[in-house]
């Protein structure tokens, strides 16, 4: 009683400073009758000015042993526009296993104010709460336990079963597939051979990307004389079956003159109108006029047109 005069002074007194410092401290539940086991959230409130040092209560050291606490949420702050007034609540679920009438007393909140040195309580209003057990008509027939419900499975829960089947099933059409080709003594995998470009459309792509390099236009002679002969050479063992890349160009002209081509004669002068200077530029570091670059390029494209099939000459 002594304390409730005393709040009621300290606020007369900063009414007549300016202001009036009031404090509203409340407790409620949502529901004053249940079953035990039911949820019960209790919330408590302290309405008072925010420059003041307020304390939370802590229920669950002075409830009752037989009020179990489930949670406590976090402390929430409403500060009321224009004013100086703010709000705070904090809600505690708890639950009851006994039936019975209980009583909740007043809660007290601690508060100090910046011109006040003691500290002073606010007292919350008592709550009532009635917890009753459920109704049973012992009169009645005795009922079998219900069987427990089961829950259809979701699709994310047989997914995994579904991807182990999935997996045991490849890999047996594997090992099966495997063994049957082992027994016929056949290749697990049959690759799509790579489809052989002819010799001659490949010396005649090769003729092209030579010349777009401009070579010998740039005093790169010897790399130009060297990237001819190589076509030559790489035409001729492919195209005419003559293992031309590993001999000399006498010999490459004499292998063309012990031939039975039909124009043996001309294929004779274009060699060596092309390779006596080609390894004078290579061996003797000569240097051609510019006319027998082009001659030399002209006289090797001659070559791979006089000897490649009569079929693709025609088409060409």
């Amino acid at each position: 009683m002594i304390k409730r005069i005393s709040i009621i002074l300290i606020g007369l007194f900063f009414g007549v400073n300016g202001f009036a410092q009031t404090h509203i401290a409340k407790a409620e539940v949502d529901t004053s009758n249940v079953q035990i086991g039911d949820h019960i959230n209790l919330k408590i409130s302290l309405q008072t000015d925010q420059e003041n040092v307020v304390i939370f209560p802590m229920l669950s050291d002075t409830m009752d042993k037989k009020i179990e606490f489930i949670s406590v949420s976090e402390l929430d702050t409403i500060t009321e526009r224009n004013s100086r007034v703010i709000t705070y609540s904090r809600t505690f679920t708890l639950i009851i296993f006994e039936p019975g009438e209980y009583h909740f007393p007043e809660i007290p909140f601690l508060i100090k104010t910046p011109k006040d040195d003691e500290i002073f309580e606010v007292l919350t209003n008592p709550v009532i709460i009635m917890v009753t057990a459920p109704e049973v008509d012992l009169e009645a027939d005795i009922k079998d336990i219900k069987p427990i419900w089961k829950i259809p499975r979701t699709f994310r829960e047989i997914l995994p079963y579904l991807l182990i089947l999935l997996g045991l099933g490849l890999f047996t059409f594997a090992g099966i597939y495997a063994y049957r080709k082992w027994k016929k003594k056949e290749p697990l995998f049959v690759f799509k051979p790579k489809p052989v470009v002819p010799a001659h459309v490949e010396a005649m792509e090769n003729l092209e990307k030579l010349r777009l390099k401009q070579l010998w236009q740039k005093n790169l002679v010897k790399e130009y004389y060297t990237e001819l002969t190589d076509i030559l050479r790489t035409y001729t063992e492919k195209g005419l079956q003559i293992n031309a890349i590993e001999m000399t160009s006498d010999k490459l002209i004499d292998a063309i003159e012990n031939s039975e081509f039909e124009n043996k004669s001309e294929l004779l002068k274009l060699l060596r109108d092309t390779l006596p200077t080609a390894d004078l530029v290579k061996f003797a570091k000569a240097m051609p006029l510019a006319d027998e670059h082009d001659r030399s390029f002209k006289s090797v494209k001659q070559f791979v047109e006089i000897t490649m099939p009569k079929q693709e000459e025609e088409k060409s």
